[in-house]
């Protein structure tokens, strides 16, 4: 039996030490949210930065002129803080489940966020393979939402009847969620899905390793202290608590840990479906809300500023290898056995494969060896289902526009924030693609390395297909296709407040020079050129143009990576070719 749920009454009289261990506990959780790492004794707790006193940090230029970086081994502290679109199409419950209703006078009596858990909540519906699917449909639903951009965040989302299938005037016209991060989102909609089905809800609220690191990306990790839905005054007290508590290191458990919330599920049609979740391990979880009959998947992506966005399954997300945990997983279903809260085991799962993600013997498609990308495709296409290259292709651009439109928000909600009129701080984080704090929030350089491993892959797919072909051909007439809809066009708010005309072509070109440090001015982090008109708005400083100059070899970086320190000088010295445009003979 799986362990079940378990609770500390802080309330109660129990023994000094008893208490201290549930202060531990919960400060060992509230630490490593924030990338802490804690020493703990009966007598004594002392916090350190999250880096170990020995690594090397980026420390500011020590000459504006010239930029040059200097390398510091002290201990590091951390950053400073400083047109309308259709109506989605619902999707209809199954007939025998409860019915959610729209009218708040007729929603049930103590139903709303803030009332008892145990009246609003009463977990007395089992998890099925009924509710598993009305889950799936639940996340479809809300994922077609964000693909036609209805709705960014997620509380958005939920709010809108048109998005969310669950909808009830008297919750959800009150229901506020914020920062819900990437790996916050997964249990959030299955702890509201729950919540308005009725379901039993438990989650794993602390994972340890062996050794004292950043548990996101720490190996041999294991749930240490579970939390059921019950120990919590209200449902709200229940979101923010799993907001509080859950990071991606929650995910990063291997196949044979059947404690934990999740476990790997076979890549097939019908097993990996919405409400599947993909681990990425270089930290970050995705939703799948798409599985086409071609075998492409979709997932809804969350950041740290609240935002979710659409993307597309492919090379840009990484599987590592089975002791990091990655690839896709479903949820447990989870029951009540008594007081407890209950997961299923491996062998009540029909659908868990706790091989093939990480084998490459197993990756073959057509008897043919591949990629493990490509062989989840071929694994998840629907026999005789339609597969056009150019089609591919075109969506591929789509992807890359959509990617170019999700990164001017983001630098636009640092601009609104005010990061690039703060002072720059003297040095930058420990890694820059996994942090917390003001960087984790404004910061774009893994949007950045996206959008330079999309466009790689747009030049690969091109240069796998003999010159003067006619399926390169009609790549570059889907490319020019494609930039011409309005999707691919652009506009960026300047210091000033003005809009700045963008094209996809302005962006290849400064893709190398554009900025993901959030205490530069817009202009900067869109890479336009010293001295040029488009510039002049900036709020600039001598200390922001060091600091420009001395992490383009950070910029110069196609890949991320985490857990591992990113100096300024983690980077190449010349920007690798990305560009599908000369493959593609439109420029």
């Amino acid at each position: 039996m799986a362990p079940a749920e378990r609770t500390v009454d802080t309330g109660s009289h129990a023994s000094a030490a008893v208490h201290l261990q549930w202060m531990n506990e919960r400060l060992w959780s509230w630490a490593r949210r924030g990338g802490l790492a804690i020493t703990a004794s009966a007598a004594a707790y002392v916090v350190f930065g999250r880096e170990p006193a020995s690594s090397v940090r980026n420390e500011a230029p020590s000459s504006l002129d010239a930029g040059a970086p200097v390398r510091d081994a002290a201990a590091p502290a951390p950053v400073a803080s400083a047109a309308p679109v259709a109506p989605v199409a619902p999707v209809a419950p199954e007939a025998d489940l409860p019915a959610i209703s729209a009218d708040a006078a007729a929603a049930p009596r103590g139903s709303g966020l803030d009332d008892p858990t145990s009246s609003a909540w009463p977990g007395v519906v089992r998890w099925d393979d009924r509710m598993e699917r009305d889950w799936s449909a639940f996340v479809a639903r809300l994922g077609r939402a964000v693909e036609s951009r209805r709705c960014n965040r997620l509380d958005r989302c939920l709010r809108d009847p048109e998005a969310n299938s669950l909808w009830d005037a008297q919750t959800d016209s009150r229901l506020r969620l914020d920062d819900i991060d990437c790996a916050d989102l997964p249990y959030i909609l299955r702890a509201y899905y729950s919540y308005k089905r009725r379901l039993p809800f438990g989650f794993v609220s602390n994972v340890r390793a062996a050794q004292q690191t950043d548990t996101r990306y720490a190996l041999g990790l294991r749930p240490t202290r579970w939390s059921s839905w019950r120990d919590y005054r209200t449902p709200r007290a229940v979101f923010h608590k799993v907001v509080e508590l859950v990071h991606s290191g929650m995910y990063r458990t291997t196949a044979e840990v059947q404690d934990g919330d999740f476990y790997p599920v076979a890549v097939r049609p019908g097993a990996l479906r919405p409400g599947s979740i993909y681990y990425d391990p270089n930290g970050h979880v995705l939703v799948v809300a798409e599985v086409r009959d071609d075998g492409v998947v979709h997932l809804i992506d969350g950041h740290p500023d609240g935002g979710l966005t659409w993307k597309r399954f492919g090379p840009r997300y990484a599987i590592g290898t089975a002791r990091v945990g990655g690839g896709f997983k479903n949820f447990r279903p989870q029951r009540i056995d008594g007081r407890y809260v209950v997961r299923a085991r491996d062998s009540e799962l029909a659908d868990i494969d706790s091989r093939s993600q990480w084998d490459p013997s197993a990756w073959v498609a057509n008897s043919q060896p591949v990629s493990f990308h490509d062989w989840v495709r071929a694994a998840l296409s629907v026999p005789g289902a339609p597969r056009d290259p150019e089609s591919d292709y075109r969506e591929m651009v789509g992807s890359l526009c959509r990617d170019i439109v999700d990164r001017v928000d983001a630098v636009d909600l640092a601009r609104t924030a005010g990061l690039h009129l703060r002072p720059h701080p003297n040095y930058l984080p420990w890694n820059i693609y996994g942090t917390n704090g003001d960087w984790e929030t404004w910061s774009t350089p893994s949007r950045d390395a996206a959008l330079k491993v999309v466009l790689r892959d747009l030049r690969d797919t091109a240069a796998a297909q003999p010159p003067g072909s006619p399926l390169r051909a009609a790549f570059a007439r889907a490319w020019s296709e494609e930039l011409a809809k309005p999707g691919c066009q652009f506009r960026y708010i300047n210091s000033a407040g003005a809009p700045v005309e963008l094209t996809v072509d302005d962006v290849i070109d400064r893709l190398f020079t554009m900025s993901f440090d959030p205490y530069h001015c817009p202009e900067i982090r869109w890479g336009a050129p010293e001295g040029s008109p488009e510039r002049a708005a900036c709020v600039d400083d001598p200390t922001r143009r060091a600091w420009f100059r001395a992490e383009q070899r950070l910029r110069n970086r196609v890949d991320r990576v985490y857990g591992v320190a990113t100096p300024i000088t983690f980077g190449p010295e010349t920007p690798p070719d990305v560009d599908p445009r000369p493959v593609l003979g439109v420029r």
